[in-house]
Formats: structure tokens, sequence, C-alpha cells
């Protein structure tokens, strides 16, 4: 038999007996339907929690009006932080002594004393026995009435050195609406591999799922990867390998055990991918760089298979350091997060594992 005509037959064998396992099939359906579900959680546009905070104004102030706005538009990017408006005082204290809102805040009868500098007095802040989150909301309601006041602060300082006049105000006026538009407040940046820097194009919720989704069709090859390598293992121990290396086609079966598992492996890959794409669009950033990710890793994996198959004896070796070797992927293949963000010790040690690499070039 020619050695091409002996590749064929192999590798059309070899791929029958990987389908014809029930956990491959298994592996499949549930990957598909795992990354749905968790696509349709994450694309939903209902947080999973939401921090409310009530806020008591009169509409009718220009001013006041001004610090809602900046309040809104502080937590117009998030979607588990929102503020609710009351011009009903006891609402507002029922509310939070119910817990409907995390805490309140009473913009007092002096909030206007902001304008000229003096902070002193000019906000109560009503908590309950639930809230947790207030350092958090006080700094937020605080930027809201800074912006709010620091132009009048600004005009009246330097109308303090320089005396008052229209071109000042105009001055003033102006340099702060070139602020404005051009946006020049703090935008967040990540750190990533190798200390590269960019500005964040998605939230971090959806960063988070984007890890946790191609995280999980990375770990669903290896664990399949390992079930298959015990059944080859086993089949090597009825003097299989014995026949093909007396045949010298040994290293042709290998070939087309590869590429068996390669195909096996990236079908079902590309079931989680197809998943991602029909429920979470919003977490790929390219096509075919999540496509040529995939087939990488199951490149990889599909050789794990077949070394295991050619060096292990026992297939219990498997079963005995399978599990270990998950657990490993999980904290360290960056299923969860980038350990560079922990210590640059653990970065390193991420490195190792063929996941996180996967995973880095998916994002």
């Amino acid at each position: 038999m020619s050695g091409l005509r002996f590749l064929i037959i192999s590798f059309l064998l070899n791929t029958k007996k990987i389908i014809a396992k029930k956990i491959i099939w298994l592996g499949l359906v549930s990957l598909f339907v795992a990354v749905a579900l968790g696509g349709r959680f994450v694309h939903s546009e209902t947080p999973i929690l939401v921090i409310s905070a009530g806020v008591f104004y009169n509409p009718s102030s220009p001013f006041e009006t001004s610090i809602s706005s900046f309040l809104n538009e502080s937590v117009s990017g998030t979607s588990f932080i929102e503020f609710v408006f009351y011009d009903d005082m006891d609402e507002l204290l029922r509310d939070v002594a119910l817990g409907r809102v995390e805490c309140g805040y009473v913009l007092n009868a002096n909030i206007e004393n902001a304008q000229s500098g003096d902070f002193a007095g000019i906000v109560t802040v009503i908590v309950s026995e639930r809230t947790i989150v207030t350092p958090i909301l006080n700094d937020i309601v605080a930027s809201a009435i800074l912006r709010a006041s620091v132009e009048d602060i600004t005009r009246d300082s330097l109308a303090a050195l320089f005396g008052e006049n229209d071109e000042l105000d105009y001055f003033v006026a102006w340099q702060f609406s070139a602020y404005n538009q051009m946006d020049i407040f703090m935008v967040p940046t990540f750190r990533g591999e190798h200390g590269r820097a960019y500005e964040i194009t998605q939230s971090p919720t959806t960063q988070i799922a984007a890890r946790a989704l191609h995280g999980l069709i990375g770990l669903t090859l290896l664990i399949l990867s390992m079930f298959c390598a015990g059944m080859f293992i086993e089949e090597r121990q009825a003097d299989l390998s014995t026949a093909l290396r007396a045949h010298k086609k040994l290293g042709l079966y290998d070939i087309s055990l590869w590429l068996s598992a390669f195909a096996a492996m990236f079908v079902i890959g590309s079931a989680g991918l197809l998943a991602i794409a029909l429920f979470a669009p919003n977490i790929i950033n390219s096509a075919s760089s999540a496509v040529a990710a995939l087939a990488i890793y199951s490149a990889i994996c599909a050789l794990l298979l077949t070394l295991c198959a050619r060096f292990l004896k026992n297939a219990g070796l498997i079963q005995s350091f399978g599990l270990f070797l998950v657990i490993l992927n999980i904290f360290f293949g960056g299923a969860l997060l980038d350990l560079v963000e922990i210590s640059d010790s653990l970065a390193n040690l991420q490195r190792l594992f063929p996941l996180f690499w996967y995973i880095e070039m998916s994002l």
C-alpha cells in the first residue's frame, strides 16, 4: 500500500473513531449551548447589579440642574450605577429606609455657595444599615458639584486678580467650552502583554466575558483531546505500534492521527465561535484573528493528543493528571483575567500555557 493511500485511509479511520465517541458530540452540543447562553447573558442590556443613589434637588435652580446633568453624564458609561432624582424629601427618605436606593443626597439650600468655592455643609447624605458603597458615590457626587462650579470659581479667582470685565468672562467661558469639546478628561487605558498600553474599546464586563467564553472553548478542546488520547493509548497497547513500525508506517499513522484530531478540535471549536458570533458578536474584535487563533490552538491540542498516544504507556496517567492540567489552565490560562494585572511573576508563568495565547490572540 502506498504511503499516500495509507495516510488517507488511516486519517478516515481515526476520524471515524473520534466522531464515534459520544463525548465528542456531547462536547460539541454542550459547548454551543453554554457559549450561546453565556453570550445571551452578556449581550443582554440588563446589568448583573445596579446601585441606585437618590438625589433631592430643586429642578428650578439652574445650578442644581447643572449638577444633576453632570451626575447623569458621569455614570453614562456604566450600567451598574444610576442616580434617581427626587423632588419629594419624604419619598427619598422612605426609599433609603426600604433599601430601594443605596443612599440619598440632599442638595441643601446653601448649595450655591459651591460657586464661590465654599463647599462646607452643602450636601447632606442619608444612609441606612444596607448602605455599603457610599465612599464611591460620594466621589461621584463631589466631582459633579466641582464640575458645575469650577467655571464660576475660576472666573471669580481671575477677577480678584485682574478685576472684573467682559473680556475676562468671555475668555473663561471660551476656555471651558474648548475643554469640554476636546474632552480632555481621563481616558482609561489598559496595560497588557509586554507593557503595551491602549485605550479600552470595550467595557470591563465585555472584556471579562470575552475571556470567559474563549476560555470555555479552549478548555473544552483541551478536555476532549485528553479523553480521546486515552482511547488511542489503549489502541497502541494492542501491539498496533509494533505492526506499524514493522511496516514502516508509524510516522504516517501519527500524522494521520494529528490531522484527524485537528479536524475534530477545529470543528468543535468553530461551533463555539459560531455561538459567539450569533449571540455575542460585540465581543469579537476580528473574525479572522479568532479563526486563526482557533486553528493554531486546535493544532496544539491535536499535537498533545498525538504525543500522549505515542509516548504514554498507560491511559490512567491521563486520568490522574488531566484534571490537574485543566485546573492549571483555568488559573493560568487567562480564562479569568490577564495575570499581568497582579504580578510580573504570574504573568511570566501564564505565558507557558497555550490557552493564554489562544485567548490573547482572540481578543
